[in-house]
């Protein structure tokens, strides 16, 4: 009976637009369940929730015209094909959103092969949540609406008022953008971009960017570029003399976060051994990092610390990077140099962005001797390391990345640390506090191997994270992310600023600790400057965007003999 009387009302109505409104509920229910899962969401004014509404209808109002045109012009195939690209889309844009902390941009698409690595796939998995069976209960809807109402879908001059009401509010909307909003909204608040303009024009701008092949700077560009590297190379320096014959290690480790220092669970300390280091009289800590990433997470990180540049605020990094020339910290440090990764070297173009960060030698999953999977825990991943380490000439660069930390935290892996639920309530937390415990455990033996082969004492030893946490905030705990420096000279430490600092700080700070003369110190601040700032002002993530966009180095001389070539 339900049936007929939903039958019987829908009959009342062309089914051609209950579904187009049903396409709209799937980009409403993407952009809110986005909305209310994001903590620094920056759509609060009225207007933005207008601009949502237009920006939804000119989405659908876009692809419904492709679809017409794809399926020459049959207006049921056009509708059906509209309602399952926007379902499609709601979908992976609200599982994407829980795992990256973004809207997908044109730039991960492009790194779509390795969203459908196996251990990737697992964890978008876990990302599910029950409020995702509205896309079956939306299935479901569609069914009933199209079953026996074939008939209905016709009225094609209407269709047709409607595919022209469409494209004539997307004209508008693109007009209005373009005499209204600067592109640079699109650059600072790549989030609010999508929510208030709609993915269409997201990916048209940023398809613009990318068919430009690079942005030819002003003069005023250049020359606020080149006043920031002046500016940069004059700051007064710290400099020690036997520095240049010192090894640098440097372990990013995935996700660490400084809050952990001071957790114990039943007594016991989560991160003991990193807990004594920064203890050290020999170690330089500061538990007061803010992260600079942004879109591209570990690959931003490891971008920051190999360059001083700022990550792209809109769009995924290594995207444009992999083409550009590079400042990169093993060019700088001139040394053997080596980069050792727990995947494959493919994932997150790890392979073309060490070659223009400059490393000698890519160390990646496959060159792991025992079983393992493409992707290697902890214990693996040092084993390789330390299997380099004993060929290595003196001195060398290594980096080490780690990802035993990596989310999801859905399971305690390490049982030698077990956590009871009434210890810690949150099984995430509990779960992510079992894998620094373990990881912590892991760069206990790799210090056990350095001191054994003699290398310890002649090594610069750099811990610090690619990023924080972002899966979840884990009752409100602290961003902050931890930073060590071993092995500096006292005179050094002393002069070591105490406070909040930032990411894009190391790269010059180790050029200064390495006395390293370079044409590029980065846009940081050295943490030896006398008059250290932690604040990073608007102006440098415009700098950052500029070169980036111009492949600025490739373009300077004078850069290209200190830097290489980097093609």
């Amino acid at each position: 009976m339900l049936t007929y009387r939903m039958k019987k009302l829908l009959l009342k109505f062309n089914p051609h637009w209950i579904v187009l409104f049903l396409s709209g509920l799937n980009l409403l229910f993407m952009h809110y369940s986005i909305f209310f899962t994001d903590n620094e969401n920056p759509y609060y004014p009225f207007g933005t929730y207008i601009d949502n509404i237009l920006g939804i209808v000119a989405d659908i109002g876009f692809v419904f015209f492709i679809a017409w045109l794809f399926s020459l012009r049959r207006t049921k195939v056009a509708v059906l094909i509209t309602f399952y690209v926007t379902l499609l889309w709601s979908f992976s844009n609200v599982l994407y959103f829980r795992f990256f902390h973004y809207y997908i941009s044109l730039s991960a698409i492009g790194q779509g092969g390795t969203l459908f690595d196996v251990e990737m796939i697992n964890c978008l998995v876990y990302g599910l949540r029950w409020t995702d069976c509205y896309y079956l209960i939306i299935l479901f809807a569609l069914v009933l609406i199209t079953r026996k109402t074939s008939s209905c879908f016709r009225s094609i001059n209407r269709i047709l008022k409607f595919i022209l009401l469409f494209v004539g509010i997307y004209i508008v909307s693109i007009f209005y953008y373009y005499t209204h909003v600067s592109r640079g909204f699109r650059l600072y608040a790549p989030k609010a971009f999508v929510f208030r303009r709609g993915s269409i024009m997201s990916l048209m701008v940023e398809t613009s960017d990318m068919v430009n092949g690079g942005r030819k700077l002003t003069e005023e560009q250049i020359a606020q570029i080149e006043k920031e590297i002046e500016t940069q190379m004059h700051a007064v320096r710290q400099t020690v003399d036997g520095m240049e014959n010192k090894n640098v290690i440097f372990i990013i480790v995935e996700s660490y976060m400084s809050f952990v220092s001071y957790m114990k669970v039943d007594g016991k300390e989560v991160t003991p051994f990193l807990n004594a280091l920064k203890c050290d009289t020999a170690t330089y800590y500061n538990g007061q990092m803010n992260e600079n990433v942004t879109i591209g997470e570990s690959s931003d990180g490891q971008f920051l610390y190999m360059t001083g540049i700022l990550p792209l605020r809109s769009q995924i990094t290594i995207s444009i990077a992999h083409n550009n020339v590079l400042p990169g910290l093993p060019q700088v440090l001139g040394r053997e140099s080596r980069m050792v990764i727990p995947t494959k070297a493919s994932m997150w173009c790890q392979d073309e962005m060490c070659q223009k960060y400059g490393f000698e030698e890519l160390v990646s999953s496959s060159d792991y001797t025992g079983e393992n999977s493409d992707w290697l825990i902890d214990e693996e991943i040092f084993q390789l390391a330390m299997q380099r380490d004993k060929t290595s000439k003196q001195p060398f660069f290594s980096v080490i990345l780690t990802l035993s930390m990596h989310q999801p935290y859905v399971r305690q892996k390490d049982t030698t640390f077990p956590i009871s639920k009434t210890s810690i309530p949150d099984d995430a937390l509990a779960s992510y506090l079992n894998e620094c415990h373990y990881t912590d455990r892991q760069i206990g033996m790799y210090f056990d191997h350095l001191k054994r082969t003699g290398l310890y004492d002649n090594s610069i030893i750099i811990i610090a994270a690619d990023h924080s946490v972002h899966i979840t905030d884990f009752g409100g705990v602290s961003k902050n992310l931890p930073f060590y420096l071993i092995n500096i000279p006292a005179s050094l430490r002393s002069k070591m600023w105490k406070g909040e600092c930032n990411q894009i700080d190391l790269y010059p700070t180790l050029l200064d600790v390495m006395g390293c003369e370079s044409n590029w110190y980065g846009v940081g601040n050295s943490l030896l400057s006398q008059d250290y700032q932690s604040l990073v002002p608007k102006y440098k993530w415009e700098i950052s965007e500029w070169i980036l966009m111009s492949n600025y180095f490739s373009k300077q001389r004078k850069f290209n003999k200190k830097i290489g070539s980097g093609e």
